[in-house]
């Protein structure tokens, strides 16, 4: 029963990683002050080579570094196990002496150097030497730079990352938890390379506590040799060199494996492969690099006192090794070549009845855009604009017809256009192959100069290579996908009430209709939905939501039909007042606002007239309009650049008067009443809207 319970109890520790590394760790504490046999000796010095094996291979076979983040610490447990292990190797020499039998020891100073004597001993230093020098000034110095650089580089680009993730989640390309996930991988991405520039200095001072060790052992052996014990200069000598050869040796070549590991692992690119299975990619894609090669070792093959057999081998093996990869190549391009060359299947008189309907939303591009809606290559546009109608719905409460894509030969190869209804509302042109970099960089890149579609804002292309650079320096980078997905996002923004039509509006109410049966039945009964339809249009028109479709009509029951489609519209706002006033605020519930001059309110109210519908008639001349238009365009260019949205607040008369004036301005503006702010919200003026002259009556 007692053996029963210890396995058990046996396997339960080896169920727990957690534990045996705590014991490993403590392990590494008694080794350095508790003396052991030689046979333990010989032991961790061989679970210290098969440890750096094992780092090694695992950093070999990695798909991505994030994928071994743990591999700072480990890279600081190993090197606290070598150095355990060094000075417990030292401890053991110079107690013993000539008695030392450490097999490890013994078997790297004699047998890997080969020789013994003077020979051997000078043989040994060499080779340690050379050890010392190509791990310390190439490996470690080399992976020290590289962890400086891409540790800085990672943290410069996490913001510019965190707003693609941000632009990718608003245009419906991915969900929220997908966003998460990318959130925590680039997390983990800049963690690691904070981690990894801290880490490479432990393997730097791996190599010099070596190199230190190794002076010690020879110093320290000689004198206690010498004076404690009586040896003679000539064994000590022949016994101290040999043990502090094996021993440096001993713990040296794992401490260059995990260098190299450490080398491997921060300088790999983003590929999500195996090292090896991308090396060999990249290489195989140049066949003529074997045949260059192959012809080079054949020169030398003929040379005089060159190893003719092995070079002719070598030869004949890197030409054999093009062909195939040349064979390869044609291949793929005759395939390529007869799939272009297909004749299209006869499908018989063609239909144009189709020609005769009119899609609501279409999209259509020249043919050098294809690539971004072709399936088998992700099809990055499609699932773009999938995303489009999932975020309209939620910001504007409207529901998108599809949008129906195809090519159009009478556009430029590289423009795309946008339409409803046949009628085009925007257009733009992408640059294929190249980025959009866009924003204020701490220093200028390279690129051409264009003009962001959607927003207006100066812009550049740049070429793909630079997309860290211009990411590191500040700039916002996006791709062909994202540049057109956002152009149409804000198009449809723009015209949202265009493309709420009679049968969207059914949708909507009969949706609502479900949960809400009794407010839709009292609605209907003094409303007709072409009215509700010229409510919700113009709400749209205003930049307001009507995804609470509920408020909306609750507030048509309690006003009678006859009321005046502009009144009923403010008593909807109103209504909305809550999610108005927030939209337009920051984080710390401020709602920055422009105010006109008193002055400007009252001539625009003294010159303002209501038709039967409730819309207002302002007889302002058109240079007092005008004037006051530009008025309003300059602080709004003023606080648009501060990073405010543009809102301004007016008394509740005025506002729809106000707004008419504004539109032209700029379509971004949100003008709201006194009535609309709610009352937990604290109003800060940003400026006030004057004139030079007073606003002349008409």
């Amino acid at each position: 029963m007692s053996d029963s319970r210890v396995s058990f109890n046996l396997a339960e520790i080896i169920r727990q990683p957690a534990l045996i590394f705590a014991v490993f760790l403590i392990t590494i504490v008694l080794m350095l002050i508790i003396p052991m046999p030689e046979f333990m000796l010989d032991f961790l010095m061989s679970l210290n080579i098969i440890v750096a094996l094992l780092i090694i291979l695992t950093v070999a076979y990695l798909r991505s570094a994030v994928d071994f983040s743990i591999f700072p610490s480990v890279l600081l447990a190993s090197t606290l196990f070598r150095l355990a292990v060094n000075v417990s190797s030292t401890r053991l020499i110079l107690t013993k002496g000539v008695n030392f039998n450490g097999r490890m020891v013994r078997a790297f100073g004699d047998f890997v150097i080969g020789t013994t004597g003077t020979s051997g001993m000078i043989i040994g230093l060499i080779i340690f030497a050379i050890l010392v020098v190509v791990q310390f000034i190439v490996i470690t110095r080399g992976a020290t730079r590289v962890s400086e650089v891409a540790a800085r580089f990672s943290l410069d680009s996490m913001p510019n990352k965190y707003m693609a993730i941000d632009m990718d989640v608003q245009n419906g390309i991915i969900d929220e938890a997908e966003a998460i996930r990318r959130r925590q991988e680039l997390q983990e991405e800049s963690s690691f390379y904070g981690n990894m520039d801290g880490a490479s200095k432990f393997v730097q001072g791996d190599v010099i506590v070596g190199i230190i060790i190794t002076f010690v052992n020879i110093l320290g052996g000689f004198a206690v040799g010498m004076l404690t014990r009586g040896e003679s200069f000539d064994l000590a000598l022949a016994n101290y060199i040999p043990l502090t050869i094996g021993d440096g040796l001993v713990s040296q070549i794992p401490s260059l494996l995990i260098s190299t590991a450490t080398g491997l692992i921060v300088t790999r690119s983003q590929s999500k492969d195996a090292i090896g299975t991308v090396v060999w990619a990249q290489m195989s894609k140049q066949y003529k690099v074997f045949f260059i090669a192959a012809a080079f070792l054949g020169v030398m093959a003929f040379l005089p006192g060159f190893p003719h057999i092995i070079l002719a081998i070598l030869s004949i093996g890197m030409g054999l090794g093009g062909y195939f990869l040349y064979r390869a190549d044609r291949r793929l391009l005759t395939q390529q070549i007869e799939k272009k060359e297909e004749k299209p299947e006869f499908k018989g008189p063609e239909n144009v009845d189709s020609l005769l309907k009119i899609d609501p939303l279409s999209l259509y591009i020249g043919y050098e855009l294809i690539p971004l809606v072709d399936k088998s290559k992700g099809a990055e546009l499609l699932n773009s604009i999938t995303g489009l109608r999932r975020t309209l719905a939620l910001d504007l409460g409207i529901i998108v017809p599809p949008i129906r894509i195809q090519d159009n030969m009478r556009l430029m190869p590289n423009q795309y256009t946008f339409k409803i209804r046949g009628q085009d509302i925007g257009k733009g042109e992408i640059k294929i192959g190249y980025l959009m970099a866009m924003g204020e960089g701490t220093e200028e890149i390279q690129g051409e100069k264009t003009v962001e579609p959607a927003f207006g804002m100066p812009a550049l292309w740049i070429n793909e290579n630079l997309r860290e650079k211009a990411e590191s320096l500040g700039y916002t980078v996006v791709d062909a996908p994202t540049i057109i997905s956002t152009h149409i996002q804000e198009l449809l923004k723009e015209h949202a009430s265009e493309i709420l039509g009679r049968e969207e509006v059914n949708k909507i109410i009969d949706n609502v209709k479900k949960d809400f049966p009794n407010v839709v039945d009292d609605v209907l009964a003094d409303y007709k939905k072409s009215a509700i339809q010229k409510i919700l249009q113009e709400l749209l028109n205003e930049g307001v939501s009507i995804r609470d479709m509920v408020t909306v009509l609750e507030t048509l029951s309690d006003h009678s039909p006859q009321t005046p489609l502009y009144e009923l519209l403010e008593y909807i706002r109103y209504s909305l007042r809550r999610s108005i006033s927030m939209k337009y605020i920051d984080d710390e519930n401020k709602l920055y606002i422009l105010r006109f001059n008193p002055d400007i309110e009252n001539d625009i109210y003294r010159n303002l007239n209501m038709a039967d519908d409730g819309s207002p008639i302002i007889t302002l001349r058109p240079d007092a309009v005008h004037n006051i238009q530009n008025a309003v365009r300059g602080k709004v260019i003023e606080m648009v650049n501060k990073g405010y949205p543009p809102v301004i607040l007016c008394q509740p008369p005025v506002r729809r008067a106000i707004w008419e004036i504004t539109r032209y301005v700029n379509k971004n503006i949100a003008v709201i009443s006194t009535r609309e702010v709610m009352p937990n919200i604290e109003l800060t003026l940003f400026s006030q809207i004057t004139l030079e002259e007073k606003v002349p009556n008409a």
